[in-house]
């Protein structure tokens, strides 16, 4: 017989329905229904059966599904005969199907996502399990498990044989297969296998609103944008008043720099949804981009307005008002994040990049301290704590950091280049020369490392470490991706020269770093030294030996002294102040 068809309810009613029924409801629980006259002729059970179908005609609730299967279960009890049992036996299992669809559709509803649906899937999986010892063969009931299960703590193996026996059983229905397909996107590991599925889905059903979204979500994460906007356009077209998709649009057009329809976008999902933080926030986004910080920040105020608990949206007001020069605004917001959370690990990292700002380096350890703390093995933050130690002249400290970075990622290329700075500064260029091999062979074009090792090879006292000619060529490697307008990557091919003896090129290049200019008073000074050095005929030689600073709350903050750089004159007496190895 013809199936009934599903009675669509809207997702609040359901679940307030499903609120107001315990989670034992079952079909034997129901409230047994009034006695209807048996009718002369009929079969046993057959005023039972007339009963459920009207009851299946008008079921709105779980309670009026339960009454269904009662009825339909008395029925089937009281000796129906081969047709009518037939016919009461597609009539259970297709309220049970129907009953589960409804709380699958609530469930996969955002309306419905509150702290219910995990005891719905439940129920639902209940009435599913029931459904395939019935039926093993109704793809539907397949789909619906692999769905459910698809979901945060559900079973993927599960979801996995669900959505491909879906498929098998599925015949012509090639939605509910597109449907079977994203689920089997939604699990899998393989960038690749997730993209195969999703293409088959769009293929199905190249119109449905869901599976486009889904494939243009998909494509978003991974930087695909043209083709997620292809997809959310698609699905736009479909569900033109569907806010979600509007903004998820806008994002896909932001990612690609395409401003203008971004802000189209943003705008129609504000229009739609105006309630809803996630928009304005988008937008506030793209609004500071453009440099327009007051109306971000107008946004921004409307979304933690709605969301007040967000501390992602207060962090990036915190970003805003930095880039409007509230650092004390920026700073508030901050605070009010760690205030709720103290641990907040971008609210941390925010924090202590103020502090650099304030060059209170002691602060910005600390916090950057607490977020190693969270994150031990993270070579990035390793690395960063290394160069806040740099930064205030600890650079032993810094090394430490740097070489547990390393030991996580040998390849981690910051942390050895900042090695490589923090060996120089303490004077061990054997260390750092090491280091800037490394360096280098990770990013052979970095003009940084190119222009360091070059100043180690030209200027080292170790005689057996310094390469005048590899030093000409690694500076002039530096000076020509430069554009010759770095004075200080010039002078260091003038400090290879005369490392080589040329002290006519030294001189030639010295003065060309002079003229170049773009340098502090001290710089220009140093460099106005070595042409001195180098019209008397003497190359340049430098060791660095620092003593580390004591932290905050030792015997106090003291200059960080150069305590035996040797002088470009040994005859000068005073040593000059180094100025390496902390080029950019």
């Amino acid at each position: 017989m013809r199936r009934l068809p599903v009675i669509v309810l809207h997702a609040t009613a359901v679940v307030v329905a499903f609120a107001a029924t315990t989670a034992h409801v079952r079909a034997d629980e129901a409230v047994a229904p009034a006695e209807r006259p048996v009718v002369e002729g009929d079969p046993p059970g057959q005023a039972d059966l007339d009963d459920a179908i009207e009851a299946k005609l008008s079921a709105r609730s779980l309670d009026d599904y339960a009454r269904v299967l009662e009825l339909a279960k008395q029925a089937i009890d009281k000796g129906l005969d081969e047709q009518g049992r037939r016919f009461a036996d597609e009539l259970y299992t297709g309220t049970l199907v129907d009953r589960a669809g409804m709380l699958v559709d609530v469930i996969y509803n955002a309306a419905g996502r509150d702290g219910q649906w995990p005891r719905m899937r439940a129920f639902a999986l209940r009435d599913l399990d029931e459904i395939v010892k019935r039926a093993p063969d109704l793809g539907q009931a397949q789909l619906m498990i692999a769905r459910l299960e698809a979901l945060p703590q559900g079973n993927r193996v599960r979801a996995g044989e669900a959505a491909r026996k879906a498929l098998e059983l599925l015949g012509d229905d090639q939605l509910q297969k597109a449907r079977a397909h994203v689920v089997l996107a939604g699990i899998a590991d393989e960038v690749d296998e997730r993209r195969k599925h999703f293409d088959a889905a769009v293929e199905l059903a190249p119109r449905d609103v869901e599976v486009r979204r889904a494939r243009g979500l998909f494509r978003l994460v991974e930087d695909e944008f043209a083709g997620a906007r292809e997809d959310l356009d698609a699905a736009v077209a479909e569900a033109p008043d569907d806010a979600a998709l509007h903004e998820a649009l806008g994002m896909a057009c932001a990612m690609s720099e395409r401003l203008p329809e971004a802000r189209r976008a943003f705008d129609r999902a504000i229009e739609l949804a105006p309630d809803a933080p996630g928009p304005l926030l988008q937008r506030a986004r793209l609004l500071a981009v453009e440099d327009q910080l007051a109306e971000s920040l107008a946004d921004l105020d409307r979304a933690i307005q709605l969301a007040p608990g967000d501390a992602g949206a207060r962090l990036l007001r915190a970003r805003i008002r930095l880039q409007a020069d509230d650092e004390d605004g920026a700073l508030a917001d901050v605070e009010s994040v760690l205030s709720d959370a103290p641990d907040n690990p971008a609210g941390l990292e925010m924090r202590g990049l103020l502090a650099v700002g304030r060059q209170d380096m002691a602060a910005a350890i600390r916090d950057f301290r607490r977020l190693v703390a969270q994150r031990p093995d993270d070579p990035t933050l390793l690395g960063q704590l290394g160069m806040l130690y740099i930064a205030a002249h600890q650079p032993r400290k810094a090394i430490e950091r740097f070489n547990r970075a390393l030991e996580v990622d040998d390849e981690h290329f910051a942390s050895r280049r900042g090695r490589s700075d923090a060996q120089i500064s303490i004077g061990n260029h054997e260390a750092a020369l090491a280091d800037l091999e490394v360096a280098l062979t990770l990013k052979p074009d970095d003009t940084g490392v190119l222009n360091n090792l070059a100043w180690l090879l030209a200027t080292s006292p170790d005689d057996e470490l310094r390469d005048g000619a590899r030093a000409i060529e690694l500076a002039t490697k530096a000076c020509e991706a430069t554009e010759w307008r770095q004075a200080h990557i010039i002078s260091t091919l003038a400090a290879g020269y005369a490392e080589q003896g040329d002290f006519d090129n030294a001189k030639k290049y010295s003065r060309q770093a002079i003229e170049t200019g773009g340098v502090d008073e001290d710089t220009t000074r140093q460099l106005e030294a070595e042409l001195e050095n180098y019209e008397a005929g003497r190359p340049c030689r430098e060791r660095q030996e620092l003593e580390d600073v004591p932290a905050a709350g030792d015997a106090g903050p003291e200059e960080s002294r150069d305590l035996s750089a040797e002088p470009a004159d040994p005859e000068a007496g005073e040593p000059r102040k180094p100025r390496r190895p902390f080029d950019d």
